[in-house]
């Protein structure tokens, strides 16, 4: 899952709230850059766009730290479980079929409850039962969330809308800073930007009128997050 955008960034949305590969060309800005961020790092710190568009949907994790000396027995516990759901993600990503199944991504709980979520988009099928399995014979509690929509689908929209020149066509009036391919909470891309002028009719009525427009042309659902992706 990554972020297209113009440069080396973060993102820091107007409000607070998963989950990296090459540059190319971007859409009216001079460079699109790629992130993968942990969904399990991205579901505690960002609640809007929780995961970036990625060139699959493998989502990587970040290096384990190991406990300390002074770690407590909850911080030892904490450690243990993390490892646990990294190793279940690694086996799970590189199971056969994995890549022609419904499999979008999973989402990490171990802040939470070590449990895993299990991100899936049409019937359940044999790779789905070889991973819930997986998951059980490694006592991890798992759960299933459906989405209306595969990755595949996602960053073929995501890469259609980043396609579209700020000031141009659907963003006449609005400068594009990134596209989010997967959130936690919402099935569809995330269109970061702001507009480049305020809208006659309101931003409510503009981003309405902005995300049936770019729904329309891909055939995915869209929503707008006003922000910008920032230098870090």
């Amino acid at each position: 899952m990554t972020f297209h955008n113009a440069g080396p960034a973060h993102p820091e949305p107007a409000s607070p709230d998963e989950s990296p590969a090459g540059m190319k060309p971007g859409a009216g800005l001079t460079k699109r850059r790629r992130f993968l961020i942990s969904a399990s790092v991205v579901l505690t710190a960002v609640t809007g766009v929780a995961a970036a568009h990625a060139a699959t949907a493998a989502v990587s994790e970040p290096p384990l730290k190991q406990p300390d000396s002074a770690a407590t027995s909850f911080d030892a516990a904490f450690w243990q479980r993390q490892e646990l759901l990294v190793d279940l993600r690694g086996w799970t990503e590189g199971l056969p079929g994995i890549k022609t199944s419904g499999y979008v991504t999973s989402i990490n709980n171990e802040p939470v409850d070590g449990s895993v979520v299990l991100v899936w988009h049409g019937p359940a099928d044999p790779v789905q039962r070889q991973i819930i399995d997986e998951a059980g014979r490694r006592h991890i509690p798992i759960s299933v969330q459906q989405r209306k929509y595969s990755m595949a689908d996602l960053e073929r929209a995501a890469d259609q809308i980043f396609a579209i020149e700020s000031g141009t066509g659907e963003f006449q009036n609005f400068k594009i800073s990134g596209a989010a391919s997967f959130s936690i909470d919402f099935d569809g891309v995330t269109v970061i930007g702001q507009y480049l002028h305020p809208p006659a009719e309101g931003i409510a009525a503009a981003d309405t009128a902005l995300t049936r427009a770019l729904t329309a042309r891909t055939g995915v659902a869209v929503t707008i997050e006003h922000g910008e992706l920032v230098p870090h």
